[in-house]
């Protein structure tokens, strides 16, 4: 069984992987008709939005847990120009870069543990708030 939840649209299909989901709640804030909250069964919706949309919205997903592929011919996610290592306060490192990491592939977007303390290393889990991380 995979480890990431894949719902195909008519024009896009939209790739969902819990174990980079850091929570920051811009896809049900921003589109609570493509990402719907607590309900059962289906969650993800793609044919709300147009692939334009679809696309927008994957980007400001900052883990890089959602990703999308545009099936009406449109262009894909590529990597950025220059690349982008943010450093949020008490909080991951977010990178967005054409990257490879050992054991997880090439990546363009990703949260990474800065406390030491994840149980999903490389990947921030959030354990950070736990251990009251205190970081610029």
């Amino acid at each position: 069984m995979s480890d990431v939840e894949e719902v195909r649209g008519k024009k896009s299909l939209i790739r969902f992987e819990a174990k980079r989901c850091i929570h920051s709640r811009h896809c049900v804030l921003d589109r609570p008709d493509v990402f719907v909250p607590n309900v059962q069964g289906e969650w993800i919706h793609p044919d709300a939005a147009t692939p334009d949309e679809v696309a927008a919205l994957a980007l400001s997903c900052p883990s890089g847990a959602i990703r999308y592929e545009r099936l009406d011919g449109g262009p894909q996610e590529s990597p950025p120009l220059g690349n982008v290592l943010r450093v949020r306060e008490n909080a991951p490192l977010a990178v967005h870069a054409n990257v490879t990491l050992a054991g997880h592939g090439a990546l363009l977007r990703a949260p990474l543990c800065r406390c030491g303390q994840s149980a999903n290393k490389p990947y921030c889990d959030g354990t950070h708030a736990e251990v009251g991380l205190a970081a610029g």
